[in-house]
């Protein structure tokens, strides 16, 4: 719930989360602070003081965050020493910005907080209206009071003026935006010369057995057979811990009257749309010519031409879906003009033509859903699943405690699955790729249970995506290699395809220097093939990805080939290729229009991100931090 608080009141950069530093700097390590060990002051920001107290409670919302996000999670020593100094670090930031923001005169009056309060929808009734009671029984129900409640909110208010103050002189630029998306959308043609690894040019003779045992011998860790073990197992499932059907339809009906709000479905329109691509800044001259083509279009469809036809014959390929169809709006989802012409249309008829960033739309509305709350009845399932799971998330540390308790013990593993209404399965022998494909856990978690002697319980419950096995090992069969009797044809064939490869590279070598020196000759020139236009990140059909062909293709100039011969391989085998750049193909104005607003966004943002990096080190530099008692913030015994 306070996540949802905070969601309407965070700064891009105003984040705490284990695992991700946000932070422009990381101040362990760069000599910024000192360690003077006193107690309740955990460290001060230009003599202002972060408290203790403030410092836990941080911590703890923090640390609540981690739990939740990753259920079942104990963080270790060392974890909780990372997550402490990114909360402290965050505070640190937070004190930075607000002694700044009063320094220039930036604050946030009463009225401006109340007005945010009630504005938010957590706080608001069915009719949109702020309600008292519930923003006294939400705040309540997280142990907070409206008093601190509010001053946080203040202090992010002030966080996002100071980010709004700070980055308000940045500009966005077309052009680089344009740029980047002729770099991200360019496309390339290809001219290459490709000779298979077992082509008649590279034909070998068979090996003899000498070679084919030196190399079964050298390459014998590709022939391993992998360990495997059996295992017994229980799957706990918190959603299934519980049935629904436990739940009762007084329970149901209580919890739909307490969050009635959360059933309540906005007004929506059901629209489809044509679209004449038009730039933003387009002269009168264009905008006219658009204007007059979306016109024309309107007619045609006035004259009997079905919408969903024209719009198949005048829509770009991004435009929208098979006849024009967008589908079903609410408020917020679309561009403001669209929006504001689609909520106004009449159904069935055909708008006027209008103008957004992306061009002019001819929009048609299908259908129309007044603003509504779900009734009881349609709903009361998806409570009971939800209430079921609630209460098998309760009970669910408590259920792994006993169940782990039960496996260390050697109790069978089927009387404790059955007596808690759940079952116990057997893998049989599956190697560790198959057991974390099967249990549907990580790859440390498998490895750690290839690990695990026979008869030998995994004393923690591992995670499996949103569920937990509990896992005894029952058997295992140890690694071994595959007899040189039953992989030689396979030790033959990759005997071929390295000599083959050897020798198509020396041929194409040669091409290459040729080429470099007068001219492919007429015999290779007669080998050269074209290739489909090609993305940038995608392969050169039918090749596969070659991430190191692929770079150098794409940073090459048109007309001379790559300086290297190129190991490949293709749905049918392996081989050597030398290719050119025949063509650069930058993305056509009607693509970049559909995008430009993504793009233009995109470096704006990225503009405002590097001023603010740059305001918050200037900051830190002219800041003085004083750390006071590190042990608290690395959790030091704790």
């Amino acid at each position: 719930m306070l996540d949802a608080i905070r969601s309407n009141a965070q700064s891009f950069w105003v984040k705490v989360a284990f695992g991700v530093i946000i932070l422009v700097f990381v101040f362990w390590g760069v000599g910024s602070f000192t360690d003077t060990g006193f107690v309740n002051v955990l460290g001060t920001v230009n003599n202002e003081p972060i408290t203790y107290q403030q410092f836990e409670e941080a911590y703890r919302q923090a640390e609540q965050s981690v739990t939740q996000n990753q259920r079942g999670t104990t963080l270790t020593a060392e974890q909780k020493t990372q997550l402490g100094r990114q909360v402290f670090q965050q505070l640190v930031s937070e004190a930075m910005i607000s002694q700044e923001a009063k320094r220039i005169g930036l604050g946030v009056s009463p009225y401006e907080l109340r007005m945010y309060v009630g504005s938010l929808q957590i706080f608001q009734n069915e009719k949109g209206q702020f309600d008292p009671e519930a923003y006294k029984n939400i705040l309540q129900s997280r142990r907070q009071t409206p008093a601190a409640f509010e001053a946080d909110l203040a202090r992010r208010i002030i966080q996002d003026k100071m980010v709004n103050y700070v980055t308000a002189g940045s500009w966005s630029d077309s052009i680089e935006a344009r740029n980047r998306f002729n770099f991200l959308r360019q496309r390339r043609v290809f001219e290459y010369v490709y000779i298979p690894a077992d082509s008649e040019m590279t034909a070998t003779s068979a090996p003899d057995d000498a070679a084919v045992a030196k190399y079964y011998e050298v390459h014998k860790t590709d022939y391993v057979i992998p360990q495997k073990v059996d295992v017994q197992y229980i799957v706990v499932d918190p959603l299934k811990v519980v049935s629904p059907d436990s739940i009762t339809g007084e329970q149901a009906r209580a919890y739909y009257d307490k969050n009635t709000s959360s059933f309540s479905e906005p007004e929506s329109v059901e629209v489809s749309h044509i679209l004449v691509p038009v730039e933003q800044n387009a002269s009168e001259e264009v905008v006219k010519l658009a204007m007059d083509k979306a016109l024309k279009i309107k007619q045609e469809i006035a004259d009997g031409k079905p919408f969903a036809q024209a719009a198949d014959e005048y829509n770009g390929p991004n435009a929208a879906d098979k006849g024009g169809r967008v589908g079903w709006i609410t408020p917020g989802v679309t561009v403001p003009e669209f929006e504001k012409a689609a909520f106004a249309a009449e159904p069935n008829v055909v708008s006027e033509p209008v103008r957004s960033q992306f061009g002019l739309h001819l929009i048609l509305v299908t259908g129309r859903k007044d603003a509504q709350v779900k009734p009881f009845a349609d709903v009361e399932g998806e409570i009971k699943s939800t209430l079921a799971a609630l209460e098998g998330r309760e009970g669910l540390a408590d259920l792994l405690d006993n169940l782990t308790e039960d496996n260390i013990l050697g109790k069978d593993l089927a009387e404790v699955a059955s007596s808690r209404g759940l079952a116990a399965r057997k893998s049989g022998l599956v190697s560790q790729q198959e057991l974390q494909t099967l249990l549907g856990i990580k790859p440390e978690a498998a490895a750690s249970i290839m690990g695990t002697a026979v008869n030998q319980p995994v004393d923690i419950p591992l995670e499996a995506g949103e569920a937990y096995v509990i896992v005894r090992v029952t058997g295992s069969a140890p690694s071994s290699f595959q007899p040189l009797e039953e992989v030689r044809d396979n030790v033959v064939a990759k005997i071929r395809t390295e000599e083959g490869m050897g020798k198509a590279r020396g041929l194409l070598e040669a091409a290459l220097k040729q080429a470099g020196e007068s001219g492919l000759s007429a015999e290779w020139a007669a080998r050269v093939k074209e290739s489909a236009p090609v993305d940038r990140g995608s392969s050169i059909a039918p090749f596969m990805v070659q991430d190191e062909l692929e770079r150098a293709a794409f940073t090459a100039q048109p007309g001379s080939w790559l300086p290297a011969v190129y190991a490949v391989s293709t749905a049918e085998g392996q081989g050597v290729l030398i290719c050119r750049v025949k063509q650069v193909m930058d993305p056509p104005d009607s693509e970049w229009q559909q995008f430009e607003g993504i793009m233009t966004g995109l470096t704006q943002r990225e503009r405002q991100d590097g001023i603010m990096q740059a305001f918050m080190e200037s900051l830190f530099k002219r800041s003085e931090v004083i750390v006071r008692n590190q042990d608290i913030i690395d959790r030091k015994n704790m």
